[in-house]
């Protein structure tokens, strides 16, 4: 049984830390947080790889779905509970599996007292969700998939691999930053799609144009990534991506599946595929010049899907 190990009360903030057993042996501790007022209904919320336990704004950290969680948001802090978690990494051996991030989960309900919860899960956080339905089908309310579907696609399995090559041949002759640097610039490319990048950086309209050019945008996010994640977390949590597959037919609770149909990432056809195989699902679709990105990027219409989701 997971033991609570460390909670702390910073209203509405409170901080937690559980310890478990992976599914290969392998011990790990993690962090997680509730945000919202006691006794309100309890919604865990997973992002993207990069995506952490700061999922609203607080006082010393900007949240990185800030525009969707916070009083008076989608995620609405005043009258719901956010519970998250940072992602297990490169302690968990060999990976840690979608599923092991569900345990993970797991062990900071319990030691939290929480029984039941909804689940808004995008990119990664999305299969997370997915994997934590079939594992603790009794503790799911309901869950709204966003970018993510059953499986990894072969395209985003190669573009992956790639990118991994990368950080792994750089770490052989240093310490795998640079190498870190060039995999987050094809991922860029990935989440974004061409027409995104053609008229942001090609724009012939006066003033529109992005002076510093495609290349330069692709400089700074490879840095800023390299600056905040180690070579051994990033390949552990794009191993992790590219081994999850579930069985869709054997989640017992309704499925909400918003699929962006310009995402090169996580192509419209596989979610709408993994929403046709869940017994209660259902697929809603968007359109996005960010693709992928769309999550993090079309606030409107990804409130507008969280609202419906949490009102439903």
């Amino acid at each position: 049984m997971p033991t609570l190990l460390r909670q702390s009360i910073e209203a509405p903030v409170r901080s937690l830390s559980a310890s478990l057993l992976c599914a290969k042996g392998s011990p790990a501790r993690v962090t997680g947080r509730l945000t919202g007022p006691d006794g309100a209904p309890v919604c865990l919320v997973l992002g993207g790889i990069s995506a952490d336990r700061a999922v609203a704004a607080s006082h010393d950290e900007p949240g990185w779905w800030s525009a969707q969680a916070g009083p008076g948001r989608a995620l609405d802090t005043d009258n719901l509970r956010i519970l998250s978690f940072d992602f297990l990494a490169d302690p968990v051996k060999p990976f840690p599996t979608t599923t092991d991030q569900a345990r993970a989960i797991l062990a900071l309900a319990d030691a939290a007292g929480i029984s039941r919860f909804s689940i808004v899960g995008a990119s990664y956080g999305g299969m997370i969700g997915l994997a934590l339905a079939i594992l603790a089908p009794e503790r799911v309310e309901k869950l709204l998939v966003i970018s993510a579907a059953h499986r990894a696609s072969a395209m985003a399995k190669a573009w992956r691999s790639i990118q991994r090559d990368t950080v792994e041949l750089d770490l052989k002759h240093s310490d795998g930053r640079a190498g870190l640097d060039l995999a987050r610039r094809l991922a860029m490319t990935t989440y974004r799609t061409p027409i995104e990048l053609e008229s942001r950086f090609y724009d012939p309209e006066p003033g529109c144009r992005d002076a510093n050019g495609v290349c330069a945008y692709l400089e700074a996010r490879g840095r800023e990534f390299a600056e905040r994640v180690t070579p051994q977390r990033f390949l552990a949590l794009s191993r992790s991506m590219d081994a999850h597959e579930i069985d869709p037919a054997r989640i017992d609770c309704p499925v909400t599946y918003l699929a962006v149909v310009e995402d090169q990432l996580v192509p419209p056809e596989q979610v709408a595929e993994a929403a046709r195989a869940t017994p209660l699902g259902k697929l809603e679709r968007i359109h996005s010049l960010y693709g992928h990105d769309a999550f993090l990027k079309e606030d409107a219409e990804i409130s507008a899907a969280i609202t419906r989701f949490i009102g439903g």
